[in-house]
C-alpha cells in the first residue's frame, strides 16, 4: 500500500470533508455511541467556512496511487487542529508520518509547545507520539456531549 502526502489543494476540499466524515462514522462504538458519532460527523459539513479553515491552516492531504484523499492533517499556529486517516488505511503509519510533517512545520515556525484535542480513539496514538494529557474535557456538538482530552508536547530545540 502506497501513499503520498502533499499540501492541501483547493480541489481536494470536498474529498477531505467526505473522508473525515466517513472516518468519524466508522469509529468503533466502544468509543462513542451512534448519537455522538452522528453529531460529530454532522459538525463537519461541506461548507465554505470549513473549507476556509482548512485553507488558512498549514494543511496536508494524504492520497493513494489514484489520487484519492485517504488522510488529512492541519496545523494552526501551535495547535494540531485535525488529524484523520481513512479507516481502511489506519495502522499503516500514515498518521505518524503526517504528524511528523506537521511537527516539522511547527518547529520551523518556532513553536515550543504543540497542543491538540484528541478523541478517545486518537488518545493512545498521540501518547505514543510523545503527547501528554493536560486534562479531560467534554465538548458539546449539536447539543450532544463528547469527551476528549487536551494534550500537549514540548518541542525539542
Amino acid at each position: 500500500m502506497v501513499w503520498f502526502i502533499e499540501r492541501l489543494q483547493k480541489e481536494d476540499l470536498c474529498h477531505v470533508v467526505r473522508m473525515v466524515r466517513t472516518s468519524i462514522l466508522n469509529i468503533p462504538p466502544r468509543y462513542y455511541n451512534h448519537e455522538q458519532l452522528t453529531a460529530w460527523a454532522e459538525g463537519m459539513k461541506d461548507h465554505p467556512r470549513l473549507h476556509q479553515r482548512f485553507l488558512d491552516a498549514y494543511s496536508l492531504a494524504a492520497k493513494d496511487d489514484y489520487g484519492n484523499v485517504i488522510g488529512f492533517g492541519s496545523l494552526v499556529g501551535s495547535h494540531i487542529d485535525f488529524l484523520y486517516v481513512s479507516s481502511e488505511w489506519q495502522g499503516k503509519g500514515m498518521a505518524a508520518q503526517m504528524l511528523s510533517l506537521l511537527e516539522e512545520q511547527a518547529a520551523r515556525e518556532g513553536v515550543e509547545v504543540l497542543t491538540t484535542e484528541a478523541s478517545a480513539v486518537a488518545r493512545p496514538f498521540f501518547q505514543k507520539q510523545g503527547y501528554v494529557i493536560k486534562k479531560e474535557q467534554v465538548k458539546w456538538i449539536r447539543g450532544i456531549s463528547i469527551k476528549n482530552v487536551q494534550m500537549f508536547k514540548k518541542m525539542h530545540k
